[in-house]
């Protein structure tokens, strides 16, 4: 079973990330440089505790991306079309996690 810590502090920064993005930072040159971190991180975590771990946040990711009610930022249902931008960056970040071929061999 992946590190809930590991997971947790990958997702904290990506939604802290969706956040900056949102006031209006370029963060993604941020963004490219975490996913490599993460990938190489997960790769250990791997070998070290149990499979799973990039998987288990492109998953969180996901669910995150789904929350109609977020703190950070203090987002909240009356403001679809923000909801909508920190959602399609969730998920543009959980794309890069899972496009490449090596996750795919995991998958099957």
């Amino acid at each position: 079973m992946p590190e809930e810590g590991f997971i947790q502090m990958y997702v904290r920064d990506f939604t802290a990330m969706a956040t900056r993005m949102e006031a209006g930072a370029d963060v993604e040159e941020q963004v490219t440089r975490r996913v490599k971190e993460l990938r190489a991180h997960a790769e250990i975590m791997d070998a070290r505790k149990a499979p799973g771990h990039r998987l288990a946040v492109i998953d969180r990711l996901t669910h995150e991306g789904e929350r109609i009610h977020v703190r950070q930022g203090r987002i909240g249902p009356e403001d679809n079309e923000q909801l909508e931008r920190r959602r399609a960056f969730l998920m543009h970040v959980a794309d890069m996690l899972a496009d490449d071929a090596d996750m795919h061999a995991n998958a099957a």
